[in-house]
């Protein structure tokens, strides 16, 4: 338990001591993400005009809105569609390079940040990252989609059989996705501090040592991720219960909504980069523990020593 606390703390030591690594990859996705809001505002501007529509919109989505621009809606859905899938393209390797910067500056994280260790680590770390993030968000993918269709065709062909719903199917499948979900970041996390603090190193061998170190100490490292975890959920929480109910109605307002959203945004990367620096912090403490494990058998000293 004292090291799962310790690891915590240095990991809360290590976020705040590279703070300015958390805006700069903040800015990034700032940046990437108005590369596709801007188009597609403009795009809509011209296709609505000053028509009603745009009032209709702020009462909530309506699928009618876009069924009567004809022409223009599908240009404006294949827009949206291309660009989604674009966005989703250049984050994903934004996302490893940023993250690679990361956990090089966490793992030599000495009391100041360096901008250029940051983007040193970030350009060192970008393949070896990128192949560790695609193949273990392949397999997290499949082992996700299998704990969900399973339990929901088991239910369907019970449902048949017996007549009824079985209600306790999505509690099974919320519970098993819980149980799976830190095991999947653990190996992620031990994967890339193990390739952030050697500079060498192909994917594969890096998500090797992230399945035996997550494995090899189970215990204290799940407690480790759960209780970051938990620690995110109460974010989005708060999030999922404020920002529904917050409906701004002047200009004022909706700059001040932006601005706490890109603020929460920002905390979110701090407790992510938090998640980072303690699970570095777990796998240095495990490695100082086998290092310094005593010697058993003492070793005899030479008999020229002794007679001299």
């Amino acid at each position: 338990m004292m090291k799962i606390i310790s690891s915590l703390r240095s990991g809360l030591k290590r976020a705040f001591i590279v703070r300015k690594a958390v805006l700069l990859t903040w800015l990034s996705f700032f940046l990437l993400s108005i590369l596709l809001i801007y188009p597609l505002r403009a795009s809509l501007g011209s296709a609505f005009g000053s028509s009603m529509i745009t009032e209709r919109l702020a009462e909530g989505f309506d699928i009618e809105v876009f069924s009567d621009l004809g022409n223009t809606g599908k240009i404006l859905i294949s827009f949206l569609a291309n660009g989604l899938i674009m966005t989703f393209l250049v984050a994903f390797i934004l996302n490893a390079f940023l993250t690679g910067g990361l956990f090089g500056t966490l793992g030599k994280a000495d009391g100041k940040f360096s901008a250029r260790e940051f983007f040193r680590s970030a350009a060192g770390n970008f393949l070896p990252f990128l192949g560790i993030t695609f193949v273990l968000t392949f397999i997290a993918g499949f082992i996700i989609l299998i704990l969900i269709f399973v339990p929901i065709g088991i239910s369907g062909l019970s449902e048949n059989m017996d007549g009824g719903q079985k209600p306790f199917i999505p509690i099974t499948v919320a519970a098993l996705l819980f149980l799976v979900i830190p095991v999947l970041l653990l190996v992620a996390d031990y994967s890339r501090a193990w390739r952030a603090s050697r500079d060498e190193g192909s994917c594969f061998a890096a998500i090797g040592y992230g399945l035996r170190r997550t494995f090899r100490k189970f215990r204290s490292s799940y407690l480790l991720m759960v209780s970051l975890i938990l620690v995110q959920m109460l974010l989005l929480f708060v999030v999922f219960l404020m920002l529904p109910a917050w409906r701004p109605s002047t200009d004022g307002g909706v700059s001040l909504m932006l601005l706490v959203t890109q603020l929460l945004l920002i905390l979110r990367l701090f407790l992510k980069t938090w998640r980072y620096g303690s699970v570095t912090a777990m796998m240095e403490s495990l490695r100082e523990v086998k290092h310094e494990e005593p010697q058993l058998i003492p070793q005899a000293e030479p008999v020229a020593d002794n007679i001299l």
